[in-house]
């Protein structure tokens, strides 16, 4: 009844938000290199330095718009898109810890957020309304 549609609802609108989220979380690597934040010393690598600072963050947008994309849809697929882009938005800030490029801080701080996120979707991947709906036709 209604309520199945509520619990559609609220799930369709939960992974949109994690694919906001994912997008905004990533743009933040864009911030630091603009504020010049952990800009290592000039050497050979500064090209694949700044290949790797301003193309990382864009993989991450493109995750969390095609998991918003897919949240109506596909909710299943939504969730492994946005996992797998939380799993990589952990890496690459731990890259970023790991090659000093980022503050001491910001790997701890960034570790419990990713890992929070990844939680809470795996919840959504495990949810009633995601595993025994499927794909709710539109017509």
């Amino acid at each position: 009844g209604q309520e199945a549609d509520y619990s559609r609802l609220a799930l369709n609108w939960t992974l949109h938000y994690a694919g906001a989220v994912l997008s905004c979380a990533g743009a933040a690597h864009w911030g630091m290199q603009l504020a010049e934040l952990g800009v290592p010393k000039r050497s050979d690598y500064m090209g694949l330095y700044y290949l790797c600072r301003f193309s990382a963050p864009a993989v991450f947008v493109f995750f969390g718009w095609v998991g918003s994309v897919l949240s109506t849809a596909l909710p299943v697929e939504a969730a492994m898109w946005l996992l797998s882009g939380f799993v990589g938005l952990l890496s690459c800030d731990f890259l970023a810890g790991a090659f000093r490029v980022a503050p001491a801080w910001w790997f701890r701080w960034r570790a419990g957020f990713c890992l929070s996120a990844i939680s809470c979707i795996l919840i959504l991947l495990l949810s009633e309304r995601n595993l025994y709906l499927g794909q709710k036709p539109k017509m």
